[in-house]
């Protein structure tokens, strides 16, 4: 049963499989081959650093305990990297959600849906180098039993925990920012302060290396560094491999249930716009189509998560980028960056405009509603809040960190990425439309496919060279060519709205009537 349930994911895998994805996975399979010999390399080299000869000459102040430091560094390092890269996305869950109407058991699907989800290539690839990294440490043969145990424990309960997090994220979504963001700014003042007195700081943490490595072997990379090096006995090494066999059985039975609870419950109930204080206000705003039709895209579980990302790229990376001493980065890089928000922020609402709420557009068909009307107020209402960022971040360039560029440089180049990444948008939500569900793993699901996620991303960074390379005393051709396509591209969206009528009845109606 299980191998038919994997051939039933691959055929419709390759169902929705198209030339350019084909392109994109082949390019993901060398990107993931790249990425297991890195870390494997990465950590082969750490292991044997205080036994090669050369070592010993190039680095003579790598005592035992220094060694040992950097060994416990880069497992809890490792960890976080464990952590962070971790994919919680359950494969084709709608999907496979149909074979309960077929009176396929829920149990049984709960649990192939788990291994599924375990065996994600890059969560593969971590534990595997878990296991190198660990196995050519290990001193006992009881120690090898006890290693697998451990990686596994790590590996399902990182599982676990980020699950929840997730969802915390997803419910608690302000409190989560506000608290991340405070971690982030006394990160910076610690990075600061570290980066002013580096040498004076190291030289006073070498006398307390043994301090340290007594704190980092507590830490989770640590432990599983303990369970490959500490010598604890036969019997010690039985009690540790039944307990933790134990956690980890506790552990895949609450992740179980909560498989089988987002199987047996597909759908998340909405929250009503009577009583929600951001429907009032998006409806007063944009008004009653548009203001609904953003009001779901901010609820969307994806959403929140991309926002928080977006939150978090600006506050790390431009201050970084701020300190290097490379002209490109202030001239090129963070203005891309910065430029690059509120285009992410048109692509939730744009890039797939008709994935939510599409149904009320089949009204003009019954009743007197024009549906020009409302692909008007809907395309209008989009752009709104992306815009307001947009001048928000002008803004702030223009009077905070001036040395990035000119002002009216500045002003026109946003302004022709953002109309340039919208006509991108508007030909993503025709023609490459796809329905936004509400489920109880709304967060781990795309809302925007893959193919135009790869074309923004690729794109931000081409079109955000172009049009932030210094060019000298070719800047005044460049602004004119901006200007004029500016305005050539602004005149003709307002006045061939009815393109987008067209398109949608061409390419979108019959597809929201075979989904009702």
């Amino acid at each position: 049963m299980f191998s038919r349930l994997l051939l039933l994911n691959w055929r419709i895998f390759l169902s929705n499989l198209n030339r350019f994805q084909l392109l994109l996975m082949i390019g993901y399979i060398m990107f993931l081959g790249v990425m297991l010999v890195n870390l494997i390399g990465t950590a082969i080299v750490v292991v044997i650093m205080d036994t090669d000869p050369w070592m010993q000459m190039q680095m003579p102040w790598l005592t035992p305990k220094v060694y040992s430091f950097i060994l416990l560094v880069f497992a809890n390092t490792y960890w976080v990297m464990h952590f962070s890269f971790t994919n919680l996305r359950l494969l084709n869950i709608e999907e496979n959600r149909k074979l309960l109407g077929f009176g396929f058991p829920l149990k049984r699907l709960a649990r192939y849906l788990m291994v599924i989800g375990f065996c994600h290539p890059v969560n593969i690839i971590y534990n595997f180098t878990w296991l190198v990294f660990l196995m050519i440490q290990v001193r006992e043969f009881y120690q090898v039993p006890v290693v697998f145990v451990a990686v596994f424990f790590n590996y399902v309960l990182i599982y676990s925990i980020k699950h929840r997090f997730l969802q915390i994220v997803e419910r608690r979504f302000i409190a989560v920012v506000v608290g991340f963001l405070m971690l982030v700014f006394a990160l910076f003042q610690l990075v600061a302060l570290v980066s002013e007195n580096k040498s004076q700081i190291f030289y006073q943490l070498i006398p307390r290396v043994e301090t340290i490595n007594e704190v980092l072997n507590w830490l989770p990379g640590g432990l599983l560094i303990q369970a490959a090096r500490t010598d604890y006995g036969f019997w010690n090494g039985v009690i540790f491999f039944i307990f933790l066999s134990i956690l980890i059985g506790l552990v895949l039975i609450d992740h179980f249930n909560k498989t089988c609870h987002g199987l047996h419950r597909p759908s998340l109930k909405k929250v009503e716009e009577a009583s929600s204080k951001l429907w009032d206000v998006l409806k007063r705003v944009l008004g009653k189509n548009a203001g609904k039709y953003y009001y779901y895209v901010m609820i969307h579980p994806y959403n929140k998560l991309q926002v928080l990302t977006l939150a978090i790229i600006p506050i790390v990376y431009v201050p970084l980028l701020m300190n290097v001493e490379y002209e490109i980065a202030r001239t090129i890089a963070i203005p891309t960056i910065l430029a690059g928000i509120p285009v992410a922020l048109l692509a939730m609402g744009m890039a797939n405009m008709y994935g939510y709420e599409n149904r009320e557009l089949l009204l003009h068909l019954q009743f007197p509603i024009k549906l020009e009307k409302q692909l008007k107020e809907r395309f209008l209402g989009v752009i709104i809040l992306p815009l307001l960022v947009f001048y928000g971040i002008t803004i702030f360039e223009i009077l905070v960190i001036p040395e990035i560029g000119e002002i009216l440089n500045i002003f026109i180049a946003n302004t022709f990425m953002f109309l340039c990444f919208m006509l991108i948008f508007i030909w993503s939500s025709y023609y490459q439309y796809q329905k936004a569900i509400f489920s109880s793993f709304s967060y781990k699901h795309p809302i925007i496919p893959q193919k135009v996620t790869f074309v923004i991303s690729f794109s931000i960074f081409t079109v955000g060279y172009l049009v932030f390379v210094p060019l000298d005393g070719l800047e005044w051709y460049r602004l004119t060519i901006m200007g004029t396509v500016i305005l050539i591209m602004g005149i003709y969206l307002w006045g061939h709205m009815d393109v987008l009528v067209n398109l949608f009845k061409k390419r979108i109606l019959n597809r929201i009537w075979s989904e009702l």
